[in-house]
């Protein structure tokens, strides 16, 4: 069984032995896999590059596989392969409810795993044509969030300004500058001037608190931030500069 295929994998497994199995078997049988140990190391790669699935364990440190889940499928379409010792019934019943395309458990035989995953990218290349076909006309860029460089304000897809200080408007432009992505507390406090290693980032926190508020006295709604734990940062909504 050798493939070609252009589908992207990151894997997500804190076995270091089983994770390099896994990650070298697929490579062998041509599909680009990347492994990584947690959530945070997931969220660092989902940064910089565009993967087609995920496989996630659920016994993870820190984040479990089913949080990292409920995060995926919240902020996009993303495929999701739940691959984990966990085989009840209510484990399976759980990933599957979360939004997983697919459920398998430990131990799964390589092929059998590559079969899932091309299955899977097909079922994926249908959806995603079926939703461009469906898509209404193209909107407005009024309907995006727009962070005016000049003025320091954030404008609402409905025209309500809110007027930044300038440690928000730091914030905030990291976050428009990768909008929809997840944007690492590190570029955070880099953005600030800070050291990674004795930076406070509650005064972060605080700054994001008071922006929320002020937001939502001006709009009425929430601001799309969302927080990823123990990670960092996305703008969920479409943003740009202006």
């Amino acid at each position: 069984m050798n493939i070609s295929t252009d589908l992207r994998i990151i894997l997500v497994e804190d076995d270091f032995d089983l994770r390099e199995e896994t990650e070298l078997g697929l490579r062998a049988l041509g599909i680009d896999t990347t492994g990584v140990p947690d959530a945070a190391g997931l969220y660092r790669e989902l940064v910089n590059k565009k993967y087609d699935i995920a496989v996630l364990d659920i016994g993870l440190p820190g984040e479990d596989g089913l949080s990292i889940l409920r995060h995926l499928r919240a902020s996009g379409n993303m495929g999701i392969v739940m691959l984990t010792a966990r085989g009840n019934l209510d484990d399976r019943l759980q990933g599957l409810n979360d939004g997983a395309d697919a459920y398998m458990v430990k131990p799964v035989d390589l092929k059998e795993l590559a079969s899932v995953l091309l299955s899977l990218s097909r079922r994926l290349a249908t959806r995603e044509t079926n939703e461009v076909l469906s898509l209404p006309a193209p909107q407005s860029t009024k309907l995006s969030w727009k962070l005016s460089k000049v003025h320091w304000t954030l404008i609402s897809p409905d025209g309500l300004s809110i007027p930044l200080t300038p440690k928000e408007y730091t914030f905030l432009s990291r976050l428009v500058e990768k909008c929809g992505e997840p944007v690492p507390k590190s570029h955070i406090i880099h953005a600030f001037g800070g050291d990674i290693d004795d930076f406070d980032f509650h005064r972060v926190e605080v700054i994001i608190s008071r922006l929320r508020r002020k937001g939502k006295a001006i709009t009425g709604e929430l601001l799309p931030i969302k927080a990823l734990p123990g990670f960092g940062f996305s703008f969920t909504d479409h943003c740009i500069f202006s």
